[in-house]
């Protein structure tokens, strides 16, 4: 029996099952009941197991059908932001396209931090309280997701102001990072074990609200108004970097899967996003890292331009984790793959 990719129905699900088919392996929807007429407009699906919400991927039920039909999960960032993610690396006993443990630092912020400075990456300064804040700060909330609960404070008086305002106590669980301002930006890349290699098949930045809205407005209206940005995404808009700035984070991306290797073995395996801030083409700070397919994927179901000059027309990212499991499966390599 060949292997059958299968996703929870949401975040990219509509690309990784198109990938499938593409690929001849065998489409799975892992589908919310209230989501099942959407994904039925698509026809993409090749069988369909319904549930009430992602934590049922950790039903016996549901896991014993995946493995009858020589299931392969294919993790988004819906089961980072929505799941208990210790209990679901340790309680699915499917095999996951990538490495699973792996999931577990990109929900951990100082985790994330330590990665990217193994990996010798640029990142941000945060700060352990707000007494020590001297700069502009972007504050990360706990749970936030998305950018949903992010708020910017312009220095140490504003964030207590924000905070009070907000009823959130100093020791809350929160996140302050060091605001850098520049465009922001989020290439995609996905490593090969049986390659070797790491290929670049997108870039794209996010559209988000109201922060992308703000600018629409003149600035003595937004003084009146008193508007606060948000940071909630959207959308995403491609976006095509300058050529003379694909070898540096070509670099960046070959060191971060080389940190992955030391401190999460396997390492990365597949999709991963670097997600940086670029205030000049030579001075690039790099804030987070996804470890597993992100949205703006989606832009490049049919392909982007970096993906043409790889493989052609077609090639998307749920195209290319189905390439990778069908000649892992192939060569009898999915061990190299799955954890």
């Amino acid at each position: 029996m060949k292997a059958s990719v299968a996703t929870y129905g949401s975040h990219s699900a509509l690309q990784i099952l198109k990938g499938a088919k593409d690929e001849g392996l065998k489409a799975v929807l892992l589908c919310p009941r209230s989501r099942l007429r959407f994904y039925d407009r698509f026809r993409l699906a090749d069988e369909v197991l319904l549930v009430e919400g992602v934590e049922d991927l950790l039903r016996e039920d549901v896991q014993e059908k995946l493995t009858e039909m020589s299931g392969i999960l294919v993790p988004h960032g819906t089961i980072i932001a929505d799941v208990d993610i210790g209990r679901f690396v340790k309680g699915f006993r499917v095999p996951v396209f990538g490495n699973r443990n792996l999931l577990v630092w990109e929900a951990d912020r100082e985790l994330k931090e330590r990665l990217l400075k193994e990996a010798g990456i640029r990142v941000p300064r945060t700060f352990s309280s707000p007494d020590e804040v001297d700069c502009p700060v972007i504050v990360k909330l706990p749970g936030a997701e998305g950018g949903r609960g992010y708020f910017l404070a312009s220095g140490r008086e504003d964030l207590s102001k924000k905070l009070e305002s907000l009823g959130v106590r100093a020791k809350a669980g929160l996140y302050l990072q060091e605001y850098v301002v520049g465009v922001t930006v989020y290439p995609h890349f996905f490593y090969s074990p049986l390659k070797g290699e790491v290929e670049l098949l997108g870039v794209d930045r996010r559209y988000e609200t109201n922060v992308d809205s703000l600018g629409r407005i003149p600035a003595s209206d937004q003084l009146s108004l008193r508007l606060q940005p948000t940071y909630e995404v959207v959308g995403n808009i491609p976006i095509v970097l300058r050529e003379s700035m694909l070898e540096g984070f070509y670099e960046m991306a070959e060191r971060f899967v080389d940190a992955t290797k030391r401190l999460v073995p396997p390492g990365v395996i597949g999709p991963f996003c670097i997600e940086a801030v670029c205030r000049s083409p030579d001075d690039v700070v790099v804030f987070e890292f996804s470890a597993r397919i992100v949205a703006g994927t989606n832009l490049f179901i049919n392909g982007s331009p970096y993906a043409y000059l790889l493989y052609g027309d077609g090639m998307s990212m749920g195209r290319r984790i189905a390439r990778e499991i069908r000649e892992a499966f192939e060569t009898s390599n999915l061990k190299k793959v799955t954890t």
